[in-house]
This record gives structure tokens, C-alpha cells and sequence, in this order.
């Protein structure tokens, strides 16, 4: 008699039951690794706003198709990454040094991540039954660059991750 068939006849276990279930990463997760999808999509601003244009139709139509990727899949997760430009950074390194470099890019950090929290307000006020938990936000300040525009650095980009 094998040692689960003696188990099963005590009848230790009778009582309990086993579910198995994909295991659900919350919480401390950090989603700066390898998207499953990361779709150009990008919100722009203007210079030092986190204010995003609901009247835009281009705006409407990135929120729409954020709803789409949750669609997809019910354990998925959009990462909206926030950016500010560089183009003043020069200018504080001359008034104060790096001490006022380093002190604007904490300021910078902080307005990226109003400028996430924007699209993800935009995106709930759209689709109010749309669950806060599956939107993570993170500011990036002015650390990466998408090109020399300064107006193509002050955006939101989306990533897309499946976390079960």
C-alpha cells in the first residue's frame, strides 16, 4: 500500500479541500522588466502639466485601447510610465550646480508620475467599472529620453503585462 493510499483510508484529509489557481503577483511587483506587449501609444502634455486633453480624439482613442488590452485578459496589468523633457537641465546645471540638477530631477520624477496618474484618472473616469489595481504607474522623470524633442519626451507610455 503506497503511503497516499494510507492517508486516503485514515481519512487524515477527508475534511480538506485543494484549489489550484494561478498565483496572483501583488503587491511589491515590479513591472520595469520585459512587457508582454509594449504598444506605442503615447500621451503627450505641455511643458511642466500633468493636465491631459480629455477633448482630444487621439487621447480617447489610446484610452480605448487600453481598455482593450484588459480585455484581453483578466489577470493582465497596464503599466502607464510617465516622462517629462530634458531640455532645462543645462540651465540648472549653470544657476546652481548639480545639487539644483539633482533637486529639479526629484521635482521632474514627481510630475511624471501626475502625468501617469492623469491617464489612469481619464482611464477610470472613461470605464468606471475598470478595477484601479490593474493600472500601475511609475514617473520617470527625464531619464529616458525618447529622442531630442522635447515635446516627444513629455508623454505617457503604456505597457501591457499578463501576471498570470
Amino acid at each position: 500500500m503506497s503511503a497516499l493510499q494510507a492517508l486516503k483510508d485514515q481519512a487524515e484529509f477527508a475534511k480538506q479541500t485543494v484549489a489550484i489557481a494561478p498565483i496572483k503577483t501583488r503587491g511589491n511587483v515590479s513591472l520595469e522588466g520585459d512587457a508582454l506587449l509594449s504598444k506605442d501609444i503615447r500621451f503627450f502634455f505641455e511643458p511642466n502639466s500633468s493636465v491631459l486633453d480629455q477633448a482630444a480624439a487621439q487621447n480617447q482613442g489610446y484610452l480605448d485601447t487600453i481598455k482593450g488590452f484588459l480585455q484581453v485578459s483578466p489577470g493582465s496589468v497596464v503599466l502607464l510610465r510617465g516622462h517629462v523633457d530634458n531640455a532645462r537641465v543645462p540651465e540648472f546645471e549653470q544657476q546652481g550646480g548639480q545639487a539644483l540638477v539633482r533637486s529639479m530631477a526629484l521635482n521632474a520624477m514627481a510630475l511624471s508620475r501626475q502625468r501617469a496618474e492623469a491617464v489612469r484618472d481619464a482611464l477610470l473616469k472613461k470605464f468606471p467599472g475598470l478595477a484601479k489595481d490593474r493600472i500601475e504607474l511609475v514617473g520617470r522623470g527625464w531619464e529616458e529620453p525618447a529622442g531630442t524633442d522635447s515635446d516627444q519626451n513629455r508623454r505617457v507610455e503604456v505597457q501591457w503585462f499578463t501576471l498570470e
